[in-house]
């Protein structure tokens, strides 16, 4: 299932008698998956050993993560020790300090040739983007692309990420953009295909958004978001049986989920004919 904190400023736009998708499905921390430690090259060092462990504690516990993370780096950890740092402080919605934590850690990775440096860029990316600093999440992304090391999957959740700031920025000719290499690069991702579709939606472009929604559907089949957003393209296309339809299914899907909730406010919004 797509968690509704993967969902982006793109889940905004015309609905029901104009009213917006709840600010809820809006995202206020980075993706999960950017978040996630960096492979460890093989064999491992025991710093490598120890990073993995660091990871491992700040997720299960961030706060004492933090103080594993900030002894590690007392002790000389170096920028291993400064990307638990950030992985900590981005577990706990810190960002503002996340964010150097991770710039730093990519810094000093690079330096030493060490592959992961791509992906702590990506994180810095990350951080930067759930914290509303839209040109460093650019400067960041760009910066894990430029390294060069990333495979098919990681570079394309790299491109949807940048996707994501370009929307944000209401650029989105340069999003679009971004989304033909997200589908080229990683097409399994039910993520990238709902996110095109709510962005060709919000361009006028409904073709688009109906062969996009649906290519999510078959990836993801029962969830709740995408039948949303499929309900959404069929209200702007004029077709209420269809919208009504899908949006039965969101709730059906996810009953507790936010594009639930969103879907109970527009059928209701159908019978009532009255505008939030």
């Amino acid at each position: 299932m797509i968690s509704s904190l993967l969902l982006p400023l793109l889940m905004q736009s015309a609905t029901p008698f104009g009213s917006p998708i709840d600010p809820v499905l809006r995202p206020s921390k980075a993706r999960p998956e950017a978040s996630v430690k960096a492979p460890s090259p093989q064999p491992k060092t025991p710093s490598d050993i120890r990073f993995d462990q660091c990871v491992d504690q700040a997720a299960d516990d961030p706060a004492n993560g933090l103080l594993a993370a900030n002894k590690w780096q007392i002790q000389g950890g170096g920028y291993l020790a400064r990307n638990c740092l950030g992985f900590a402080y981005a577990e706990l919605e810190n960002w503002a300090k996340a964010i150097p934590e991770f710039v730093q850690a990519a810094e000093g990775a690079q330096a030493a040739s060490d592959e992961r440096g791509a992906i702590f860029w990506s994180q810095a990316g990350n951080a930067a983007l759930a914290s509303g600093n839209h040109a460093a999440a650019l400067k960041y992304f760009g910066s894990a692309l430029a390294q060069d090391t990333l495979d098919g999957l990681l570079k394309g959740e790299v491109h949807l990420d940048m996707a994501r700031v370009y929307v944000a920025l209401d650029q989105y000719d340069q999003g679009k953009k971004e989304f033909v290499l997200v589908h080229e690069l990683v097409p399994q991702d039910p993520l990238g295909w709902l996110l095109s579709a709510t962005l060709a939606r919000r361009m006028g472009d409904l073709v688009q958004a109906k062969t996009d929604i649906a290519a999510a559907a078959k990836l993801a089949i029962s969830d709740p978001a995408v039948a949303l957003e499929a309900g959404n393209i069929a209200y702007e296309a004029g077709d209420l049986v269809n919208a009504k339809g899908n949006w039965e299914r969101a709730i059906k899907f996810g009953p507790d989920s936010p594009a639930a909730k969103a879907a109970t406010r527009y059928l209701e919004q159908l019978v009532t004919g009255v505008e939030d």
